[in-house]
């Protein structure tokens, strides 16, 4: 009879605890999707590190590229400032050339009519003094 009891004991166990074993079953497989879930976060906050440490560099890269391109644009504006400089310079020395082109051109001109006013009047004179010779 102990053998009975114990066997009717067991099975009333296994009846009673079968409730707690299939509610144990489901938290242990929730906790085992909980684990996978929380190993999938940990691998996607590993890849935002990386993503962020990239995106960190690249700003980086970025800042010292704009750097670089405000100190040639500082230097294209100086170059600038400084043939806008060379080109007023020049244009004072073009006036003044042409001024004394100007110059140069009228004397030359007032030159030219003495010289073809004297060579008229030696013309003239040789004519004269043609006809006044004897053939």
């Amino acid at each position: 009879m102990s053998q009975e009891l114990k066997e009717l004991l067991r099975s009333v166990l296994q009846e009673e605890l079968k409730p707690v074993h299939d509610r144990l079953e489901r938290l242990e497989g929730a906790v085992g999707h909980i684990r996978q879930d929380v190993s999938q976060l940990q691998q996607d906050v590993s890849q935002l590190q990386k993503d962020v440490t990239q995106l960190q560099q690249g700003q980086q890269t970025l800042e010292h590229e704009m750097a670089g391109m405000k100190q040639m644009q500082e230097r294209i504006l100086e170059e600038l400032r400084i043939s806008k400089h060379n080109q007023s310079l020049i244009l004072n020395d073009v006036t003044g050339i042409r001024k004394s082109v100007d110059v140069t051109v009228s004397y030359l001109q007032r030159r030219s009519d003495v010289m073809f006013d004297k060579l008229i009047d030696h013309e003239k004179e040789i004519l004269n003094l043609k006809s006044k010779m004897p053939n």
